[in-house]
């Protein structure tokens, strides 16, 4: 019996090694024809850039999120997130026991964690804008002409840093979340969360600050695309959103107006989860 299903074996290898090639060309012309056939009906080819843009999931359908407002991200479900910069200290230039204290404050901090907590770390291109505006500013008022060279070349050096986004930097963030109806529950007991662990933070020389609304788009708009400039804050604050509708009758400024303009009305997105995915 056994030398009977041995040579079974070797037969049926052969015969699928023999049928290869038969199968290799019988798949190229099968694919060869269907080619043909979206061309004979005028019905072009998807190509790999044009499927993957169709197939691109928008922030909504990719983490369902609902608006974004008043340092708050609300998402489906009556579910709300709040989000902590994290700052930490540079661990490496501790000395032993400096590092023994920080590590023994973090796991202080996580073991008396009594609700779910994510950390996110992502890399960030520097921004150096803020320099660069202060730096003009100080080069505005200089006198001496060494260090108004100085400063120009300075002011060169950074925004090139920026413009080729060749210098980039390590952020972590961390996620609170909270399921409520009432957005002043869900904000209060985000607050309170973020109160206490930043005061649990703080003993391992680790600063955790809250996202503003316009830092909660910019993140989601750097996950949603990666190294894109410029960001939704520089868009709104160029006065991207001012003709913009949010909910119904009421402008983004505040101002109210009669009817509903720009599509924009109960089944509207917001301006702030629009802003993310652009």
């Amino acid at each position: 019996m056994g030398p009977l299903v041995g040579a079974l074996f070797f037969v049926l290898g052969i015969a699928l090694a023999a049928s290869l090639p038969l199968l290799t060309r019988w798949a190229e012309a099968r694919q060869a024809r269907s080619r043909w056939d979206r061309k004979r009906k005028g019905a072009p080819a998807p190509s790999g850039k044009t499927a993957a843009k169709a197939k691109a999931p928008d922030i909504f359908n990719l983490w369902e999120v609902e608006d974004v407002r008043d340092g708050l991200v609300r998402l489906t479900r009556n579910r709300w997130r709040m989000v902590l910069k994290l700052s930490p200290v540079n661990f490496s230039l501790l000395d032993e026991d400096g590092q023994l204290v920080v590590e023994n404050a973090l796991m202080s901090a996580l073991m008396a964690l009594d609700h779910p907590v994510e950390f996110v770390c992502t890399t960030e291109v520097v921004d150096t804008r803020r320099a660069v505006a202060d730096l003009a500013a100080a080069k505005s008022r200089e006198t001496d002409p060494v260090r108004a060279r100085y400063a120009s070349v300075l002011l060169s050096f950074l925004d090139e840093l920026m413009t080729r986004r060749s210098a980039l930097v390590k952020r972590s963030y961390c996620v609170l979340g909270y399921e409520a109806e009432d957005p002043a529950k869900a904000r209060g007991v985000l607050e309170h969360r973020a109160a206490l662990l930043s005061s649990a933070l703080s003993r391992a020389r680790v600063v955790a600050t809250p996202l503003d609304t316009s830092e909660l788009v910019d993140l989601l708009h750097h996950f949603m695309n990666r190294g894109r400039l410029p960001r939704p804050s520089d868009m709104a604050e160029a006065g991207a959103l001012d003709l913009v509708i949010s909910g119904r009758g009421v402008r983004v400024g505040g101002t109210p107006v009669e009817k509903e303009a720009g599509g924009a009305g109960a089944g509207a997105r917001p301006a702030g989860a629009r802003a993310a995915e652009a």
